[in-house]
């Protein structure tokens, strides 16, 4: 459990809240509802008060923000585990499963890897910050307006880069690639309707695998939910393992 703990911990500085406070080791993050592990509490050890009040205070610190009180519970892919115990207890008190649950993959690099060939008219970039073109491709869950927040949290982490393939200035795929506390994470990974199963995806993680072996890293995370088989697939195809699995718990009415 402590290597899905230390990943977490590096994962949360990968993509951040704009208020942070720790609880104990629980990690209480906020960003005007703009994705779950933004506005979600990370259980990652002891918040140092008795459950109850723990989860009171937690509660208060959402509720003065006009969030919901939530928590990303990790646990691993099999065995008894603290994230367990603590979602049993969620779930006695009635805090309630929300969204799909994911799961954590990770990949270990060699030293250097060169970025994978595209098809001839396509261009692909990495940009230091996302351009307009780039924030139009990024739909998440559906998203149909871009809340003003949204950039922050993109540009969160120590470092990250904005990869996109184009052809004749369309984008037809994006992904963003972060580098922090000794990992790579890649997130925000989307591919134009017209332009899937052409390649693209696999493009992409040789480009981020390259920009993460460029800067010495050898780790790579990312999260996928648990239902998207393709993207799965493409994953495990790509040399990513297993790690572990987490889902929210969104506390009652």
């Amino acid at each position: 459990m402590n290597a899905i703990i230390d990943l977490e911990r590096a994962a949360a500085g990968h993509w951040r809240g704009t208020e942070e406070e720790w609880l104990g080791d629980w990690l209480l993050r906020a960003a005007d509802g703009f994705t779950g592990r933004a506005n979600s509490a990370l259980p990652l050890g002891d918040p140092g008060l008795p459950l109850d009040a723990a989860l009171t205070t937690l509660t208060s610190w959402y509720q003065a923000r006009g969030l919901p009180p939530m928590m990303a519970i990790p646990v691993p892919l099999e065995g008894d585990s603290p994230g367990r115990a603590l979602d049993e207890q969620l779930a006695r008190r009635g805090w309630l499963t929300r969204k799909a649950p994911a799961f954590v993959m990770v990949a270990e690099l060699p030293a250097a890897i060169s970025p994978g060939g595209l098809p001839a008219g396509l261009e692909s970039r990495a940009d230091p910050v996302p351009d307009d073109a780039w924030l139009a491709a990024y739909h998440y869950r559906g998203l149909q307006e871009q809340p003003p927040v949204m950039r922050t949290v993109l540009t969160s982490a120590a470092d990250q880069v904005f990869l996109s393939i184009r052809a004749a200035g369309t984008v037809l795929a994006i992904a963003r690639v972060s580098f922090a506390a000794g990992w790579a994470g890649i997130t925000a990974v989307e591919v134009s309707p017209g332009q899937r199963r052409a390649g693209l995806g696999r493009a992409l993680t040789r480009e981020a695998f390259a920009q993460a072996a460029g800067r010495g890293l050898r780790r790579v995370f990312l999260q996928v939910e648990v239902d998207n088989t393709a993207a799965l697939a493409l994953y495990e195809r790509s040399g990513f393992r297993y790690s572990h699995r987490y889902h929210y718990r969104i506390a009652p009415q």
